[in-house]
């Protein structure tokens, strides 16, 4: 059984992974890749982005990967990926993902694949952040500086959006001084950091993840019965806005399918090439002090009635 290149994608929600991931395999596309993408909701929508690829694509939803309630599937997963006949395998995490365990986790695949040497070579974790955003987020979401601390690479993604990058390096580097920085646009970072050799899995800060059962955050789909205009979509979005993390997903606007991402009051709606079928939308909600999930879960559907009359349904995860 030949050993794997197991490289880790970590960044903050819409930092862009799965755009800088497409590059990373259209780069490496002489080579047999596989992925494992992780999200927190039950609906996977970043799989649907890697369809043009062949590549074996696992998806494991509902949690972060790095929590005890899935690092079982994702210990199962690297256990079945290690029998096949491929180069490199890229694990994106989602955007709330705290890598900080993830040697725990390699030493739990040798236990499980009862082995004496890993079947992997931890060749090192890239965590994108997203410059627009980066600093006001940074400070107040411990994932993030879990991220970048058991990074290798740091990437300075969406560097054309803002006018000075040497605040977001110097506070990159502060956190990490061992990590390569870039700055690039759309995710594009080339190959070099692929053809390095050598096991990283001794480099990493050992420390316990942040992602837990207890601060797991909840996830809701929407599905769309029918199309709606911009405006409405638009206006539905920025209320919401305060209550969410991120929403994502596809939805039928005024005649075409639109791809849509959010993130705070970042919201991005382009058309879709990816042939996704149903109007759905995936909400992360925020963890507010004295709102419950109930109350959180009203104003998403209550914001929606006030500036939609389009019918929907809204289900858990």
């Amino acid at each position: 059984m030949k050993k794997k290149k197991l490289y880790l994608l970590t960044g903050f929600l819409g930092a862009g992974k799965t755009t800088t991931l497409k590059g990373i395999l259209k780069d490496l596309s002489q080579s047999k890749n596989a992925v494992i993408m992780n999200e927190f909701g039950k609906t996977g929508i970043d799989g649907s982005l890697l369809k043009e690829f062949d590549i074996e694509l696992s998806e494991i939803n509902r949690g972060s990967i790095f929590c005890s309630c899935l690092q079982i599937n994702f210990v199962t997963e690297l256990a079945r990926i290690a029998k096949t006949d491929v180069d490199r395998v890229f694990v994106e995490g989602s955007g709330l993902a705290d890598p900080s365990n993830i040697g725990e986790i390699l030493e739990a695949l040798k236990a499980y694949m009862k082995v004496e040497d890993n079947p992997y070579i931890y060749s090192g974790a890239i965590c994108i952040v997203d410059a627009r955003t980066f600093l006001a987020e940074v400070d107040g979401i411990e994932a993030i500086t879990n991220q970048i601390q058991q990074a290798h690479m740091v990437v300075i993604n969406k560097s054309d959006l803002v006018e000075d990058t040497s605040v977001i390096r110097d506070k990159i580097a502060f956190i990490n001084p061992d990590a390569d920085i870039h700055r690039t646009t759309f995710g594009k970072i080339g190959i070099e950091f692929f053809n390095r050799e050598g096991d990283f899995l001794q480099n990493i800060v050992k420390k316990e993840t942040t992602n837990t059962v207890d601060t797991k955050p909840k996830t809701f789909t929407m599905n769309i019965k029918s199309e709606i205009s911009h405006s409405e979509l638009n206006n539905f979005l920025e209320e919401i806005g305060p209550m969410v993390y991120r929403v994502k997903g596809f939805t039928q606007v005024e005649g075409d399918m639109m791809k849509v991402d959010m993130v705070g009051s970042m919201i991005d709606v382009e058309k879709s090439t990816q042939g996704w079928d149903d109007s759905t939308l995936v909400f992360l909600t925020k963890k507010i002090e004295g709102v419950s999930v109930p109350q959180i879960l009203k104003g998403i559907i209550d914001a929606w009635k006030k500036h939609t009359t389009v019918d929907m349904k809204m289900m858990n995860g």
